[in-house]
């Protein structure tokens, strides 16, 4: 017995192909260069922060020094300098901090009807 072939008329159905596998390695492989460059990066960063660390405690050393040879400070003295500083350097960073709060632009309140009499009364009126 012979098996019937139907033969399909018309356009061919062409099946949806899913993304291909290499087309995923292909993108893992841009993500891993991608992510080496960053490490690159990331690594001469941690070397000028490594090489800046060294120039800062180069300097504090030379600044001691002159400070306690040439120009005949007591240690004593130059430490309550030192702590002075850091107290003003805090105050500071604190102050530029709220300044820079204090710039940023203020949400919008909704707008009265212009009408000043129909506006609640201050209570510190009262107390003053």
């Amino acid at each position: 017995m012979k098996k019937k072939v139907k033969k399909k008329i018309g356009k061919k159905v062409k099946k949806q192909k899913k993304p291909a596998l290499h087309e995923y390695y292909k993108h893992q492989a841009q993500n891993d260069q991608a992510i080496e460059k960053v490490l690159l990066t990331l690594k001469g960063y941690e070397n000028r922060i490594e090489d800046l660390e060294i120039h800062v405690n180069l300097l504090t050393r030379l600044l001691t020094t002159l400070c306690i040879e040439k120009f005949g400070m007591r240690i004593g003295v130059l430490k309550r300098m030192m702590k002075r500083i850091e107290k003003e350097t805090i105050r500071d960073s604190q102050i530029m901090q709220l300044e820079s709060l204090y710039k940023l632009p203020m949400p919008n309140r909704k707008k009265g009807s212009g009408n000043p009499s129909k506006t609640p009364k201050d209570p510190w009126d009262d107390i003053a």
